[in-house]
């Protein structure tokens, strides 16, 4: 049993990784997004 808890600790560790890997991610496409938007806006205006 106790090996058991700790295989599912180690997975909710990775898990807890893989999701701060993922929002890091999300929030350098947003900012990409962001650049791309302004990039277009004064495309558009010049």
């Amino acid at each position: 049993m106790e090996k058991k808890l700790e295989e599912v600790k180690q997975l909710l560790f990775r898990l807890e990784l893989d999701i701060k890997e993922t929002t890091d991610s999300l929030r350098n496409i947003n900012k990409s997004i962001d650049q791309l938007d302004k990039f277009t806006y004064a495309m558009k205006i010049s």
